[in-house]
């Protein structure tokens, strides 16, 4: 009995969800996003990755910025990372810089959209420079709280970070905003306990890196050198 109203619940949760995402105009470019939506964005994150089974340790907190704007990096593992990150930093508005595939997503496009989530092409220099910019400007104008990107580019296959785009580190100095760093561990074993052993994920935020006046080759360097040094102690 208990099963079947979980079951009823949840069903009834995910149609309100698609039917909330079907009043979001398609195409549509926003530069502020919606508290409604980006509350209910989290909570389906936060229902998805507790249907999962994984269960998130978080370190850090403290180490944010006071007066709350930032550009957000860490490591990629899995498709969790981004629902957890967001959801476990919700107090932010936080808006991620994502493949395009992600903005086709049944329901969750429509809302990471109207999220002020942005699409980047990273085989086009050009498209990827002005998503880039544009990151900066929803920050510089309090827009949103928070930029989140990944700057690995793709999702990595083991605890050693792959090569960094340092390009996407330019957000922050054009928006004289710090740079939080941090990780994520645990998410790439969420499919292979699923459904029978709980996952145990650690998101770390590790410090912040400044940005402003230096190189972005340098400012990649120290960001990656803190988030190996701290995935080393997740190997094996």
């Amino acid at each position: 009995m208990h099963l079947a109203g979980a079951v009823t619940a949840a069903v009834l949760y995910w149609l309100f969800l698609w039917l909330a995402s079907l009043m979001i105009p398609k195409g549509k470019e926003y530069d502020r996003p919606s508290r409604f939506y980006d509350a209910l964005l989290n909570s389906g994150y936060r229902f998805l990755y507790e249907a999962a089974v994984a269960r998130v340790h978080v370190t850090g907190r403290e180490k944010l910025p006071a007066d709350g704007r930032f550009v957000f990096v860490s490591n990629h593992l899995s498709n969790f990372d981004n629902m957890i990150q967001s959801a476990c930093l919700r107090s932010a508005r936080l808006a991620f810089i994502s493949k395009p595939e992600n903005f086709r997503i049944p329901i969750g496009g429509q809302m990471i959209r109207r999220g002020c989530y942005l699409p980047i092409d990273r085989n086009d220099a050009r498209s990827s420079a002005l998503t880039l910019k544009s990151a900066s400007e929803l920050l510089k104008t309090g827009a949103v709280d928070a930029i989140g990107v990944y700057p690995e580019g793709h999702r990595g296959q083991s605890y050693d970070l792959q090569p960094m785009h340092a390009a996407c580190m330019n957000v922050a100095s054009w928006a004289n905003v710090p740079i939080v760093v941090a990780t994520i561990a645990g998410t790439e074993k969420i499919h292979r306990n699923f459904p029978l052993r709980r996952t145990d994920v650690y998101f770390d935020i590790l410090g912040t890196v400044d940005a402003r006046g230096r190189r972005t080759d340098e400012v990649t360097r120290e960001a990656a050198s803190m988030m190996q040094e701290k995935l080393n102690e997740y190997k094996g």
